[in-house]
């Protein structure tokens, strides 16, 4: 599977995950990913605690423009395929009114035993 191919079969998780956090709906990420190393209330206080740190009022929802600059070959989401074939790592930055908060949504995607790609939110950190 290609890059390209993987960002598409991700893509919907990643953004029913971003959309969680943009709308404060972090309890009800588990409905699409697992959340093994953190809870939903881990990422909430996480995630709002930069916000107020940083004095931002939110974080955009999935697929809003980024004003990144300077301009040159920017991807808000990459996708790492793991070498031995068993899924995909995501790194996917955050952004609040269009310009980056150096926040990063980590997750992965593993295959399971039925052959579908199972999410999983490993962290949201700065990078």
């Amino acid at each position: 599977m290609s890059e390209e191919e993987a960002k598409k079969a991700i893509e919907p998780a990643v953004r029913a995950v971003v959309d969680c956090i943009a709308q404060r709906r972090y309890a009800d990420m588990p409905a699409y990913a697992v959340l093994e190393q953190l809870s939903a209330a881990d990422l909430e206080e996480m995630i709002e605690g930069y916000l107020a740190l940083n004095q931002l009022t939110h974080i955009d929802a999935y697929g809003a423009v980024c004003h990144f600059k300077p301009r040159y070959e920017y991807r808000q989401m990459r996708c790492i395929p793991y070498k031995d074939g068993s899924g995909f790592h995501v790194d996917y930055d955050l952004t609040t009114d269009g310009e980056l908060n150096d926040l990063t949504l980590q997750m992965e995607f593993l295959w399971n035993e039925a052959g579908a790609l199972e999410a999983r939110v490993l962290d949201a950190h700065v990078m």
